[in-house]
């Protein structure tokens, strides 16, 4: 065995992607002082290779879908991140514990050996599933919230073991505290919904699926997996039609489909089943359905922006605010964090009616239960007749957003990020006049991934709060920033809370305390003062500086290629992309 350094350890994590999981533990062993590498585990030989360079005391996966060559793992302890229960096995953990509506759940830190998942464990750590705020927990929320949270912790545990010398114990399934089995791989079959069922039951499939693989089904003669389901509660739904899995209603990009018991499901998003042809993507329902279809579905307007405090929208609402004495607590809750054009508009009056209609001196931007913003809309720009075009229409848009958080003169902001943020996202949330955070959140404030200069006012609000120095070494690199590290160089103000399920108590906590702050209302009026004339023109120089180069930048086939590989889920093929014919809308291979 190799010596164990006393305090640093060489950790390298094997990973298919560099994803949610994987960036929260990277960041998490960095910052515990451990000399950590990424491993993207492609082709097996070339992962052999790596591994036998860096030389680590110990293997971490977080996110890997490949079986692990045994000449890596009888070499080198493999621990696995397993999203499950001591004793769970197998590749549809999560899905089947939704499906099957279990109480509890959680993350196994596992050794690699031959047997998939039976390796001895050296940590456990459970959680309810039940959530106070933001409905039913889907597959994907639930990973990225209470499974990581889970996993750095199962994480830190393993790491403090093998610095101890202590081993992990074996797998016993004689012990009656171990809960877990062997699942088999959750099939089409065992995801199909019965559209008998009330929406409810409905609701509980599909969120099982989502946001991966979705759940198949048939709609006007053409298969597609359907993601984001919300039960309706408001519509009278006598007046609509009684037959079973008929369309009912349109909304912002979704479709009403009558179910079972008298009850009826929204789903937000389609994605046609691929042919040999052509592949496909995740799109909201009403851009993939045929247009001739589309135009005969009733549109349904929304209720009211302010609902009763603490509740959730009994509809599929993406916007609404809640409003506690003189705190405002806006929402806007987007599927995966992407705001489109149409998004982005509806956010900006959503903002003016705020500010205009719900009295008070605080305005709380909470994004979304699973993100707080990943800016603009990668997917409804590449599905565009011109993709350059619609790119230029979004960043303008989300540009709107923004400029009333810089603006606002008669509230002080605060943005709440519950979830983690993404390029833009970033850039709106640290316009606000202060910015909280969970302290699992995890930024990505560069656009370098889509080979974007960016906008969102960023060279005004990042220079401001890191300095000219670190506001370009951010977005000059890919790297994730951690909660605990956008604190210490000052992108984000202060952590709160610990516990997913508590964090909104926190933030209401933060914004009470700040409400009865006596120097608010100075604060306030400095804010009057400053946000003049002459300021609304220096950051409008700013928009549009860096709206020349977002010109450029779409206009760049390299962007278009990379938006194409992030929406086809494929590899970025730069030979490919720089064949792009000039003035076309993006690669003439479709499958680049």
């Amino acid at each position: 065995m190799k010596s164990r350094p006393a305090t640093s350890l060489r950790l390298s994590l094997l990973c298919n992607a560099f994803n949610s999981m994987t960036q929260r533990i990277y960041l998490e062993c960095v910052e515990l002082g451990h000399d950590t590498e990424i491993v993207i585990f492609d082709e097996t030989e070339e992962a052999l290779q790596t591994i036998a360079t860096l030389q680590p005391d110990l293997i971490i996966c977080p996110f890997l879908t490949k079986r692990i060559p045994i000449e890596m793992y009888s070499n080198t302890p493999c621990l696995i991140v397993h999203p499950g229960i001591e004793g769970d096995r197998g590749m549809s953990s999560i899905d089947w514990a939704l499906l099957e509506n279990a109480s509890q759940w959680g993350v196994t830190i596992l050794q690699a050996e031959e047997e998939m998942d039976a390796g001895d464990i050296w940590s456990t750590n459970n959680f309810p599933i039940e959530r106070r705020y933001g409905g039913a927990p889907t597959k994907s929320s639930l990973y990225r919230f209470e499974c990581i949270h889970a996993a750095v912790k199962g994480i830190r545990q393993a790491l403090e073991n093998y610095a101890k010398e202590i081993p992990p114990r074996p797998l016993d399934y004689t012990n009656p505290d171990v809960k877990g089995t062997l699942r088999p791989r959750m099939t089409n079959s065992d995801r199909q919904v019965d559209w008998l069922r009330s929406a409810g039951e409905i609701v509980r499939i599909i969120n099982a699926s989502d946001s991966q693989p979705g759940v198949l089904d048939s709609l006007a003669n053409e298969k597609y997996f359907l993601f984001g389901a919300h039960e309706e509660k408001v519509l009278d739904l006598s007046s609509y039609s009684s037959e079973i899995h008929a369309i009912l209603a349109q909304r912002y990009g979704a479709i009403l489909i009558r179910c079972g018991q008298g009850s009826a499901v929204w789903i937000t998003h389609l994605k046609k089943m691929n042919n040999k042809n052509e592949k496909s993507f995740k799109l909201p329902a009403t851009m993939v359905l045929p247009a001739e279809i589309v135009q005969t579905i009733p549109i349904v307007p929304e209720q009211g922006l302010l609902i009763k405090f603490g509740s959730m929208p009994r509809t599929f609402q993406e916007i609404f605010c809640w409003q506690d004495e003189t705190i405002a607590y806006l929402w806007f809750d987007f599927y995966n964090g992407a705001m489109s054009t149409d998004q982005c508009v509806r956010l900006s009056a959503a903002i003016d009616q705020t500010l205009a209609t719900i009295s008070g001196k605080i305005l709380v931007l909470m994004g979304g239960f699973s993100f707080f913003s990943n800016g603009i809309h990668l997917n409804t720009i590449e599905a565009a007749n011109d993709p350059a075009k619609e790119s230029w229409d979004n960043i303008n848009a989300i540009d709107d957003v923004v400029f009333r958080i810089l603006t606002c003169k008669s509230r002080w902001t605060i943005s709440a990020l519950q979830g983690n943020a993404g390029a833009g996202g970033v850039m709106a949330a640290i316009a606000a006049d202060s910015v909280v955070a969970h302290p699992d959140v995890v930024l990505n404030p560069s656009y370098k991934a889509m080979n974007l200069y960016g906008s969102e006012y960023w060279t005004f609000s990042l220079p401001n709060r890191v300095g000219n120095e670190r506001a370009e070494e951010l977005t000059n690199s890919t790297n994730p920033v951690s909660a605990r590290q956008a604190v210490k160089i000052g992108l984000i103000d202060q952590i709160l809370g610990s516990e997913f399920n508590t964090f909104f108590d926190s933030v209401q906590e933060y914004a009470q305390t700040l409400a009865k702050n006596p120097n608010l209302d100075d604060m306030i009026a400095g804010k009057q003062v400053n946000v003049d004339l002459s300021f609304n023109e220096r950051i409008t120089q700013h928009r549009n500086n860096e709206l020349e180069q977002m010109k450029d930048c779409f206009a760049d086939p390299m962007y278009h290629g990379k938006r194409r590989a992030f929406v086809y889920k494929s590899k970025y093929l730069p030979c490919v992309a720089s064949s792009m014919q000039k003035g076309s809308n993006g690669c003439k291979y479709r499958n680049c």
